[in-house]
């Protein structure tokens, strides 16, 4: 009988049972392909020397003002800056990590002791009074401590009210408890549970945790959620800052003016107020307003006085930054923009153009301002489009527009029911985003979203782990390829396992197990850079070994039944003929058959081609698929498949 080709198109198709893909790829791993080709993915190269302290949540590559390029590396406690193959830590002082602080909704103190569902009982205090041996605390906003409660006492200005006591509550903001000492009033503090009491949050009650990033010509701007604050960093620093305050160097006053140089890129202008403290010169201490700025290090202030020099203290503009802000993302137009700005979750805030550090709302001569979305849920995520930012909230997309003064931006709902799976499952490319919903891909493009279809999806969203799903899938460009790569945890692993890729240009899906935390796609870098579990950074698509380790045949591809007669009558298969481009050396072939579509099945093989590309088999079956397995770390090809094959009888 001649040669019979298959004739199987690009991806994977993967149903219920091999029979339902029927003429398609049914399983693979570490392979694509390219107009119609089989190929293996490439390889990675570890970076990293020794592994990070904690795992890795966010990756961002940008290039300084000398054209050197460097990445940020997020992890989940700490901030790092990648130059070649060097590392810095650059994580700003008071930093506040994913878990810092939490104490999980279940078990967080005693039974009865401590509101449900609180992640951190801790409550800053207005006023502590203590009259007849009994003191009253006032907290600044509603407290969360019940009669019986054994709370920790610290920082008060006077520190005969600090210790630990057992409290009644008394009020929303007031609770009292019994201290034998002199009558007094002091201020300040907080009020906590005792660390014996603090039980550390279950891995699945963990809040979901990100890192967003952008650049700022060459200076990065980052957030991470659990800290909140705006923070800048350049290559001259040592570390990266709060927006808008920068330690300063030294003052000097010259003729009633002074001139102040900070320790790093400041990013003031004139007509900024800036509040100086810390200084060694006393009369620097003060509010001033920016007269000029003489660079990017340096700023001068109108101020009567004698010559002075001073040294030290900090530098910070006000009305500050917000805090406690979500996310946040760079504009064409240059405004940097925060989402959940302030602690407001629905509200969405952009400074003053070509300004990060000032955020003054109220000022009739900038561009800064914000929005409150009209949306039931909070703002998770954004993300750069062709028209503008994609906003999402739990459920919802918003689009972020730039519409000129006075307004500057305006901001519309587009999609209903299309939420985020987690904070970092979407990927950008060519002004286009994908991204995992909890059940269905989506895609932006041109201003509409839209479902989008895919041959692995029920497979894919059938096999994510339900707690740890929401909080570590993350996705990334490739941008080597025209792909786009999203990795999640499988049921019971605590971290992303398995990937899924969609290739934009031709169409196909295909899935594998990879383990990464984070990635971010070449451009920058030759190659795109990933994390993985064990804390070690690689990169990617560079040679073809997992980092010297050799990969072999876990590169495969399966395809679904093959029926090259009616499906009734057996099938002898009794040779194979490929064709590579690259020699026979790389791959082998297997074969897979059964009689009935859910019977046993018995594989065949492995067969190695000879050297003309003929591969020599004995297999038979009514259903048979065909497996084709690297053997070597090495380029290689496989095109179109054409078999030698016999009908057998009916039985």
């Amino acid at each position: 009988m001649p040669l019979i080709p298959l004739n199987i198109p690009p991806g994977v198709v993967r149903a219920i049972t091999p029979l339902q893909s029927k003429g398609r790829w049914y399983d693979a791993n570490l392979v694509r392909w390219r107009s119609g080709a089989l190929l293996p993915v490439g390889g990675w190269e570890r970076i990293t020397d020794t592994p990070f302290s904690a795992a890795v949540r966010g990756i961002f590559a940008w290039t300084t003002p000398l054209n050197v390029p460097y990445a940020a590396i997020g992890l989940s406690n700490k901030l790092y800056a990648l130059e070649g193959a060097s590392y810095t830590d650059i994580t700003p002082s008071g930093f506040t990590g994913e878990t810092e602080g939490l104490y999980g909704a279940y078990g967080a103190a005693d039974y009865g002791e401590h509101y449900y569902g609180l992640d951190d009982p801790t409550d800053t205090i207005s006023t502590a009074v203590r009259s007849s041996n009994v003191v009253t605390i006032t907290t600044s906003t509603t407290h969360q401590f019940q009669t019986g409660t054994s709370v920790l006492i610290a920082g008060v200005t006077d520190a005969s009210f600090n210790g630990t006591f057992t409290i009644t509550r008394t009020g929303t903001t007031t609770f009292t408890y019994a201290q034998t000492a002199a009558n007094a009033s002091s201020s300040g503090g907080t009020a906590t549970l005792p660390i014996v009491d603090r039980r550390p949050a279950a891995d699945a009650f963990i809040p979901s945790f990100s890192w967003t990033f952008d650049n700022w010509g060459g200076d990065l701007l980052a957030v991470a959620s659990s800290d909140g604050r705006l923070l800048h960093y350049d290559a001259s620093e040592t570390v990266a800052n709060e927006a808008g305050v920068e330690g300063i160097v030294s003052g000097s006053r010259v003729s009633n003016v002074i001139t102040f140089t900070t320790n790093a890129n400041h990013g003031y202008t004139a007509g900024d107020v800036i509040v100086v403290t810390g200084n060694t010169e006393s009369t620097f201490n003060d509010t001033f307003t920016v007269v000029s700025v003489p660079s990017s290090t340096t700023f001068t202030v109108n101020d009567s006085g004698t010559n002075q020099t001073g040294t030290g203290g900090v530098a910070a503009i006000t009305p500050a930054c917000p805090q406690n802000n979500r996310a946040m993302i760079v504009t064409p137009e240059r405004h940097a923009v925060l989402i959940g700005a302030g602690g407001n979750n629905r509200r969405v805030a952009w400074s003053s153009r070509e300004d990060y550090a000032d955020w003054d709302f109220a000022s009739t001569t900038n561009t800064a301002g914000f929005l409150d979305l009209d949306t039931s849920s909070r703002l998770v995520m954004c993300a750069p489009v062709r028209e503008g930012t994609l906003i999402w909230t739990q459920d919802e997309a918003w689009l972020m527009r730039y519409i000129g003064l006075p307004y500057v931006y305006g901001i519309d709902r587009i999609g209903f029911g299309c939420g985020l799976i987690a904070p970092k499952a979407f990927a950008t490319y060519a002004g286009r985003c994908v991204w995992m919903g909890t059940e269905s891909f989506w895609m932006y493009d041109g201003g509409v979203i839209k479902p989008l279809a895919c041959d692995v999806g029920a497979y894919v969203f059938d096999n994510i782990d339900p707690d740890y799903g929401p909080k570590y899938t993350n996705g990334s460009e490739n941008n080597i390829f025209p792909e786009v790569w999203f990795w999640y945890p499988s049921p019971g692993s605590p971290t992303p396992d398995k990937y899924v890729i969609y290739n934009y240009a031709e169409g196909w899906w295909s899935i594998g197990s990879m383990d990464r935390t984070a990635a971010y796609g070449a451009g920058v870098f030759r190659y795109p850079i990933a994390a993985d579990s064990a804390n070690d950074l690689y990169y990617q698509e560079s040679g073809w070994t997992a980092a010297g380790v050799p990969i072999g045949t876990d590169r495969y591809a399966t395809t679904g039944a093959v029926n090259i007669t009616d499906g009734n009558s057996l099938v002898h298969v009794r040779q194979a003929m490929t064709d590579s481009g690259y020699g026979y050396d790389s791959t082998q072939l297997q074969m897979i058959t059964s009689f009935t579509p859910e019977g046993a099945q018995t594989t065949h093989g492995p067969y190695q081609p000879r050297a003309d590309g003929y591969t020599d088999m004995r297999a038979t079956g009514r259903e048979f698929r065909l497996q084709i397995e690297a053997t070597q770390d090495a380029e290689w090809s496989i095109g179109q498949i054409r078999l030698n094959i016999m009908a057998g009888g009916q039985r």
